[in-house]
Protein backbone atom coordinates (compact mmCIF):
# COMPACT_ATOMS: atom_id res chain seq x y z
CA UNK A 1 0.00 0.00 0.00
CA UNK A 2 1.17 3.63 -0.84
CA UNK A 3 1.14 6.39 0.96
CA UNK A 4 0.16 9.70 -0.07
CA UNK A 5 0.94 12.42 1.55
CA UNK A 6 -1.27 15.72 1.44
CA UNK A 7 -0.55 19.34 3.32
CA UNK A 8 1.82 20.07 5.70
CA UNK A 9 3.33 18.74 8.65
CA UNK A 10 3.36 19.55 12.01
CA UNK A 11 7.21 20.79 11.73
CA UNK A 12 6.37 22.48 8.75
CA UNK A 13 3.75 24.62 10.14
CA UNK A 14 5.53 25.05 13.57
CA UNK A 15 8.67 26.77 11.73
CA UNK A 16 6.52 28.64 9.05
CA UNK A 17 4.42 30.44 12.14
CA UNK A 18 7.87 31.10 13.82
CA UNK A 19 9.73 32.92 10.48
CA UNK A 20 6.21 35.02 10.49
CA UNK A 21 6.40 35.58 13.94
CA UNK A 22 10.06 37.01 14.31
CA UNK A 23 9.26 38.83 11.22
CA UNK A 24 6.29 40.35 12.56
CA UNK A 25 8.33 41.40 15.89
CA UNK A 26 10.82 43.37 13.65
CA UNK A 27 8.49 44.99 11.75
CA UNK A 28 7.01 46.34 14.72
CA UNK A 29 9.83 47.51 16.46
CA UNK A 30 10.78 49.84 13.56
CA UNK A 31 7.70 51.41 13.37
CA UNK A 32 8.29 52.23 17.05
CA UNK A 33 11.45 53.30 16.79
CA UNK A 34 10.42 55.85 14.22
CA UNK A 35 7.78 56.84 16.01
CA UNK A 36 10.06 57.59 19.10
CA UNK A 37 12.40 59.18 17.06
CA UNK A 38 9.26 61.12 15.02
CA UNK A 39 7.93 62.32 18.56
CA UNK A 40 11.88 63.28 19.67
CA UNK A 41 12.07 65.91 16.48
CA UNK A 42 8.59 67.44 17.26
CA UNK A 43 9.53 68.12 20.62
CA UNK A 44 13.07 69.81 19.33
CA UNK A 45 10.96 71.44 16.27
CA UNK A 46 8.98 73.20 18.90
CA UNK A 47 11.60 74.23 21.59
CA UNK A 48 13.27 75.76 18.50
CA UNK A 49 10.65 77.22 17.36
CA UNK A 50 10.19 78.53 21.01
CA UNK A 51 13.99 79.75 20.17
CA UNK A 52 12.79 81.96 17.38
CA UNK A 53 9.79 83.36 19.12
CA UNK A 54 12.32 84.29 22.09
CA UNK A 55 14.41 86.35 19.81
CA UNK A 56 12.44 88.58 17.87
CA UNK A 57 10.56 89.29 21.53
CA UNK A 58 13.78 90.30 22.94
CA UNK A 59 14.68 92.08 19.55
CA UNK A 60 11.17 93.77 19.71
CA UNK A 61 11.92 95.26 22.98
CA UNK A 62 15.38 96.60 21.79
CA UNK A 63 13.67 98.25 19.51
CA UNK A 64 11.41 100.42 21.47
CA UNK A 65 14.51 100.86 23.82
CA UNK A 66 13.39 98.52 26.18
CA UNK A 67 16.46 97.33 27.51
CA UNK A 68 16.50 94.81 30.55
CA UNK A 69 19.06 92.45 31.88
CA UNK A 70 16.63 89.76 32.01
CA UNK A 71 13.80 88.61 29.84
CA UNK A 72 12.05 85.31 30.29
CA UNK A 73 8.46 84.21 28.71
CA UNK A 74 6.43 80.71 27.75
CA UNK A 75 5.01 79.28 24.60
CA UNK A 76 2.52 76.59 24.02
CA UNK A 77 3.44 73.15 25.40
CA UNK A 78 5.20 73.90 28.73
CA UNK A 79 8.35 75.49 26.48
CA UNK A 80 9.61 78.43 28.69
CA UNK A 81 12.53 80.43 27.86
CA UNK A 82 15.04 83.07 29.74
CA UNK A 83 17.49 85.73 27.93
CA UNK A 84 19.73 87.42 30.07
CA UNK A 85 21.94 90.47 28.71
CA UNK A 86 25.65 89.52 29.15
CA UNK A 87 27.69 92.54 28.02
CA UNK A 88 26.84 95.94 25.53
CA UNK A 89 29.47 97.17 23.67
CA UNK A 90 28.85 101.09 21.94
CA UNK A 91 30.52 100.56 17.93
CA UNK A 92 29.67 104.45 17.69
CA UNK A 93 32.24 107.14 18.03
CA UNK A 94 31.85 109.82 20.69
CA UNK A 95 31.56 112.56 17.85
CA UNK A 96 29.22 110.56 16.01
CA UNK A 97 25.30 110.85 16.00
CA UNK A 98 24.51 107.46 14.41
CA UNK A 99 25.76 104.54 16.69
CA UNK A 100 24.86 101.01 17.57
CA UNK A 101 24.68 99.34 20.59
CA UNK A 102 25.42 95.62 20.44
CA UNK A 103 24.50 93.10 22.98
CA UNK A 104 25.30 89.68 23.81
CA UNK A 105 22.42 87.70 24.62
CA UNK A 106 22.25 84.17 26.30
CA UNK A 107 18.85 82.52 25.53
CA UNK A 108 17.79 78.71 27.26
CA UNK A 109 14.66 77.31 26.40
CA UNK A 110 13.03 74.42 28.97
CA UNK A 111 11.18 72.31 28.94
CA UNK A 112 9.55 71.34 31.74
CA UNK A 113 12.84 70.62 33.38
CA UNK A 114 15.85 72.12 35.31
CA UNK A 115 18.25 71.46 32.65
CA UNK A 116 18.03 73.41 29.29
CA UNK A 117 16.80 72.14 26.40
CA UNK A 118 18.45 74.41 23.94
CA UNK A 119 21.41 77.36 24.38
CA UNK A 120 22.40 80.06 22.56
CA UNK A 121 24.39 83.18 22.79
CA UNK A 122 23.95 85.83 19.98
CA UNK A 123 24.54 89.07 19.39
CA UNK A 124 21.11 91.48 18.76
CA UNK A 125 21.38 95.05 18.13
CA UNK A 126 19.27 98.05 19.72
CA UNK A 127 18.28 99.37 16.08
Amino acid sequence: MKYKQEGFTLIEIVIAFTILAIGTVLVVNVVTQSSIRVNRVNEHLTAMNTLESAVAIVRHEFAGNNIKKKYQGAQSGGYKWIAEVLSGVNTGSEGSRKYINLYRIRFQVFHDKSKPELKLTTIVADR
